[in-house]
C-alpha cells in the first residue's frame, strides 16, 4: 500500500539525518521545507544532497496516483544562513516570487497533509482503511473533470474512510500521528510555548497561505478555553450538512503536539462562511468531520457551500 511505500520511504531518507546537523533543505519555489524531509537536519552537505535524492522516490510514490503533483526545486542550505533564520520556522517569509504560485501551494498542502495520514495509517497499523481510501479515491479519480481535483479527492478520500471505519479514539491517534510526521522530528511547525490562540492563528496563516480557506477570524468564547474560528470558501466543504475537519485538525495538533483540544461544533453562516468551534480538554473530538449545527442556511435556496 503507499502508507507502507511512504513509511519505508521516509525511513531510508531518516537514516541521513542527525538531529544537531548544520543543513537542512528547503525548496527554492515555497520557501519550505518538503515532505518527507520536513524537520530534518544533516550534519554534511553530501548527506543532506543524498536525502534529496532518497526523497524524491517519495513525491514519486504519490506522482503515481496524482500526475498533478508539483515538483519541488530543492537546495541544500545551512540551518542559520545570513540572516540567522532557521528553515524550519513558521513565521519565516519566503521570498515572494516563489510564493506566488497559489496553485503549487494549494496542491502541496493537500498532498502534504494526504502523504502523513496514508502513513499514520500504515504506522497504527489501520491498513484496511488506507486500503479503502485508495480505492475510494481510485474510483472517484475516473469521474473527476478537472486535474487539480484530484489532490483534493485523495483527502476527501481518506477523510470519508476514517470517518466510517475508526472511532474517535482511533481517530485521535492518527491524527496524533500524522501531525508528528508533518512537523518532522525536530517540530518544524512547532511555536515555542504555544497556546491555542496563537497556534489558530498559526494554522489559520496557513491554510490561508495554501488557498484552503479565506477571510479568517478568531474569537474568543466567554467563560473558558474555547474560541470560535470563521472561515469563508472552505476547499474541502461538503453539500452533505457536515464539516469535514482533517486538514485543520492536522495543521492546528502538529503545533499543540502537548495540549488537547477538540472541534465540537460546525455552524453555515451566510455567503459560503462556516463557524467552528475549538475547545481545549482531554479526549479530543470532532478531527476528521463534523455534523452541520443547522441554523437555516443548509436549507436557504441561495445558500452556497
Amino acid at each position: 500500500m503507499v502508507g507502507g511505500t511512504l513509511r519505508d520511504i521516509r525511513s531510508h531518507v531518516s537514516g541521513f539525518a542527525a538531529p544537531t546537523g548544520a543543513y537542512a533543505v528547503v525548496c527554492d519555489r515555497t520557501g519550505r521545507e518538503p515532505l518527507p524531509l520536513t524537520g530534518m537536519r544533516f550534519g554534511s552537505r553530501e548527506d543532506a544532497e543524498q536525502a534529496v535524492e532518497a526523497a524524491s522516490n517519495y513525491r514519486s510514490a504519490l506522482r503515481r496516483y496524482d500526475p498533478q503533483l508539483p515538483h519541488h526545486e530543492p537546495r541544500v542550505r545551512a540551518v542559520a544562513d545570513d540572516t540567522g533564520v532557521d528553515p524550519s520556522s513558521p513565521r519565516r517569509d519566503a521570498p515572494e516570487s516563489a510564493d506566488s504560485d497559489g496553485r503549487t501551494r494549494y496542491i502541496t498542502f493537500c498532498h502534504d497533509v494526504s502523504a502523513a495520514v496514508f502513513e499514520s495509517l500504515s504506522a497504527t497499523g489501520h491498513r484496511r482503511v488506507e486500503s479503502a481510501a485508495m480505492e475510494t479515491y481510485l474510483t472517484l479519480a475516473e469521474v473527476v473533470t478537472e486535474r487539480d481535483d484530484f489532490c483534493l479527492t485523495m483527502l476527501w478520500s481518506m477523510m470519508s474512510e476514517l470517518d466510517a471505519r475508526l472511532d474517535a479514539a482511533e481517530q485521535r491517534v492518527v491524527v496524533a500521528e500524522a501531525a508528528e510526521l508533518l512537523a518532522g522530528p525536530n517540530g518544524g511547525a512547532r511555536l515555542s510555548e504555544p497556546t491555542v490562540r496563537s497556534a489558530l492563528g498559526a494554522t489559520t496563516a496557513r491554510l490561508c497561505e495554501a488557498s484552503f480557506v479565506d477571510e479568517t477570524d478568531i474569537d474568543a468564547c466567554p467563560g473558558g478555553d474555547a474560541w470560535e474560528v470563521t472561515f469563508g470558501d472552505y476547499a474541502l466543504a461538503e453539500r452533505t450538512g457536515r464539516l469535514p475537519t482533517l486538514p485543520i485538525a492536522v495543521e492546528l495538533v502538529r503545533r499543540l503536539p502537548d495540549r488537547p483540544v477538540s472541534f465540537t461544533e460546525a455552524t453555515p453562516l451566510a455567503d459560503g462562511r462556516w463557524r467552528l468551534r475549538v475547545e481545549a480538554g482531554a479526549n479530543p473530538t470532532g478531527l476528521v468531520s463534523l455534523d452541520a449545527t443547522d441554523e437555516g442556511r443548509l436549507n436557504d435556496s441561495d445558500y452556497r457551500l
